[in-house]
């Protein structure tokens, strides 16, 4: 319905290669499409330049037009990768998304942001493109790994934490059959938060005004996030890190806000129950506490949030409502991040 051209390119990693991707390609040669793929590992070392380049080369050499196709196939990782690099060929060939992961469902596929990492920063170079058709399948949750679809529930939570305190009070009442992935239990999980995130989206596509407030719990999280990431891979999955930077900034909420001791609580109980990280050993990942915050403080001055230099902090001032705030001091953001990180 969207092209003549006939060529498609399947980007996907080595967990789905055989799973789905090889199905995919044959129901698409049905139709006459001339399907090629690409299978790369899913890690988030992969969300480098190096892996756009091995895509541009495929693309190049296959001749690929801007008005074919390239389906990204994956989790958080694929869909970011694959998606710039299909913003950048041609300045922008078609993308169709298909996550399989809950975390690409409810938050990487959905807005339009694909971006890879540049040494220490994540999504340092990036793109706003958005997806011809964006397919998901909730049977394709039923195979993640329990921390893969754990991770996937930190930013379920967030859109709660920002917008909806029935949702909040929904994944407490149903945290037992929610890890349990029962399938209506997961429709209404993805299809609130993503009405939360496009609702935040549609007026603000390059992040000026509500659509920063989806960033809650990110910026510390980010720091977290790289800072423990060892040269063979992440210590730390995604949504642990949005877990582990959510508890963080609720330290910020309580002593810039007077965001409720209770209300923190509350919220690190859910967390706890949804199987996620609320605070964590610097010696267990191979840290002193000290070196660990002051790697995170580096790394947390070259959030992408920043502007004229100044960091912006996404804060609660109460469940369900979540504004932009300037002017946090240092000191306090040190005690955030001592509020999570233990010895």
């Amino acid at each position: 319905k969207v092209t003549k051209n006939k060529k498609i390119l399947i980007v996907t990693d080595e967990y789905f290669e055989h799973r789905y991707a090889s199905e995919l390609k044959s129901a698409l040669k049905k139709y006459n499409f001339k399907v090629q793929l690409h299978v790369m590992h899913g890690g988030k070392i992969s969300k480098s330049f190096n892996e756009v380049l091995k895509l541009y080369g495929v693309l190049e050499t296959a001749d690929y037009a801007r008005d074919s196709t390239l389906i990204a196939l994956g989790g958080g990782v694929i869909g970011d990768l694959a998606g710039f690099v299909a913003s950048t060929w041609y300045r922008g060939m078609n993308l169709l998304h298909i996550p399989t992961t809950l975390m690409g469902m409810v938050d990487s596929s959905v807005g339009g942001k694909v971006a890879i990492n540049f040494r220490k920063t994540i999504n340092a170079v990036g793109n706003y493109y958005h997806p011809i058709a964006n397919f998901m399948d909730i049977n394709h949750i039923n195979g993640l790994p329990e921390r893969d679809y754990n991770s996937g529930l930190a930013e379920v939570v967030k859109c709660g934490l920002i917008a909806d305190v029935d949702l909040l009070k929904y994944l407490k009442k149903n945290h037992k059959s929610i890890l349990a992935r029962e399938p209506d239990k997961l429709v209404y999980l993805i299809k609130h938060a993503i009405e939360i995130k496009v609702d935040h989206v549609k007026n603000d596509v390059k992040e000026s005004g509500t659509r920063l407030l989806l960033n809650y719990g990110h910026t510390l999280g980010h720091a977290i996030e790289m800072a423990t990431q060892t040269e063979t891979g992440e210590t730390f999955r995604h949504g642990e890190g949005v877990s582990l930077g959510i508890s963080a900034v609720l330290s910020l909420g309580q002593e810039h806000l007077n965001f409720s001791h209770s209300d923190s609580s509350y919220v690190r109980e859910l967390l706890q129950l949804l199987k996620l990280p609320t605070e964590f050993s610097a010696s267990k990942v191979g840290h002193t506490k000290t070196s660990l915050i002051e790697s995170c403080r580096k790394l947390m001055q070259k959030d992408k949030k920043r502007k004229s230099n100044q960091l912006r902090f996404i804060l609660l001032d109460k469940l369900g409502h979540a504004a932009t705030y300037t002017g946090i001091k240092e000191e306090q953001v040190l005690r955030a991040f001592e509020s999570v990180i233990k010895d």
